[in-house]
Formats: structure tokens, C-alpha cells, sequence
């Protein structure tokens, strides 16, 4: 995370992008806290763009980490939330390309961005055998159950209006790996539009998609389709 914080917000600052970056460390332990304390404190002199962590106390799941850092920004008169993985599976240059387009729209506008991993847009993507399989199965099961106009919902890269955010919030439950999913549903169901942005992605080294990760996730699919029939 260190190299990837310090080489993202050089290049959001090079852009002259409006963009604060928050790292939240989702209940590492005292001593990753400490390390991302560190962290940060040692790159705001050189980085304002750079702000304080939300550290939190216990384990919520990369939803709940996502959702506690857009929570933190409830009040601070931003236009849009966004999040990106730290593990630099997306390059710092991809998410500033990214983040370019986002500024192109105003929130007002009811549409969200999402990432894609796809190929055939000018774009590489580089990925195990394992996980390609594994995600294109994901993708089909999540296009046939839920029909979102997106390909791809689990990519670490997305923007979504804090207005919109915000009116959706007390419906989104899901705190884990297919948090995505229920996002982009409960942001289709209250009128906001959802669109691709093509993106370059690698696989990062030490990153792992076990069967067993993968059985949880479509248990989870099923909880979310139940709580989108019942509290529609």
C-alpha cells in the first residue's frame, strides 16, 4: 500500500484533480494501524491532497471498509465518493484516467461510473487462468440474476454521486465481496444510471481467489437477491 498511496497521489495532484484521498485500514490490528499512521503522516508534507486514515477498530469486510471511508466524508461538501483497491491491481495513471472522466460530469447528472475489466476496448487485462474462469462465472450469474447494466461489478475502481450514496444508504447491508453488487442494484432502483470506463488491470502479486472465497460469495449473491425481493 505504501508505494501505490505515494505514487497515487502524486499523479492526482500532477492531474490538478479536486481529489482528497482517505486510506482506511479495515481492523488490521494495532500494529498495521500504526504502520498506516506512519504512513501517511510521513507523505501529507509532500502530498495535501493526502488526508488523515479512518482506522477502524474491527474487521467490517471491504464493504464496510468502503462504506466506513464515504461515511467519514458525510459532511464535508464533496460531490462524489469514490474508492480504488490499494494493492495496485489498478495503476495510479488508470485511476487518475478515471478519475478525469468522473470530473467531466457533475453529480446532478444520477449516474454512477464503474470500472471494467474487459479487452476489447483498447485495454489490457492480466489475470490467473483460475481467477478469469471464476470471475467470468461470477459475471454470468450476476447478469442473469440481477441484469445490471454493467459487465464487470467487482472491479476495485468506481464513483458514485454522494447524493445518491446518501439516499441509499440505510438500504445497503451487504459488508463483504459482493457488496458491489448490491450498490450498483439499489443505485439502478433509485433511478441512477450506472456506466462503464474500460480499464487496464494486472493481477497483483500475493493476491488469491480460493474456491472457498468464491463458494461465500455466491451465498452471499443469494442474500442479497432475498433482501432486494423483500425490501425492494
Amino acid at each position: 500500500m505504501p508505494p501505490f498511496l505515494e505514487a497515487l497521489c502524486s499523479a492526482i495532484e500532477e492531474a490538478g484533480l479536486p481529489v482528497l484521498v482517505r486510506p482506511v485500514d479495515d481492523g488490521s490490528g494495532e500494529r498495521e494501524a500504526e504502520l498506516m499512521r506512519e504512513t501517511v503522516a510521513g507523505l501529507r508534507p509532500e502530498h495535501p491532497c493526502l488526508s488523515n486514515p479512518v482506522l477502524l477498530a474491527e474487521n467490517q469486510g471491504k464493504g464496510g471498509a468502503v462504506y466506513s471511508g464515504w461515511d467519514s466524508a458525510d459532511d464535508e461538501g464533496f460531490a462524489w465518493l469514490g474508492f480504488v483497491d490499494a494493492d495496485g491491481a489498478v495503476s495510479p495513471s488508470e485511476t487518475v484516467r478515471f478519475l478525469l472522466e468522473v470530473s467531466e460530469h457533475r453529480s446532478g447528472d444520477k449516474s454512477a461510473l464503474f470500472a471494467v475489466r474487459v479487452s476489447d476496448a483498447g485495454t489490457e487485462v492480466k489475470r490467473t487462468p483460475l481467477r478469469k474462469v471464476l470471475g467470468n462465472t461470477f459475471r454470468l450469474l450476476v447478469r442473469t440474476t440481477f441484469r445490471l447494466p454493467v459487465r464487470d461489478t467487482q472491479c476495485g475502481l468506481k464513483a458514485v454521486p454522494a447524493a445518491a450514496y446518501r439516499e441509499i444508504r440505510p438500504k445497503l447491508r451487504e459488508r463483504r465481496f459482493v457488496f458491489d453488487v448490491e450498490l450498483a442494484a439499489r443505485l439502478v432502483r433509485s433511478g441512477v444510471a450506472v456506466r462503464e470506463f474500460p480499464i487496464s488491470w494486472h493481477e497483483s502479486p500475493g493476491t488469491r481467489m480460493k474456491l472457498s472465497s468464491a463458494t461465500r460469495m455466491l451465498f452471499a449473491l443469494v442474500g442479497v437477491r432475498w433482501r432486494l425481493t423483500v425490501a425492494p
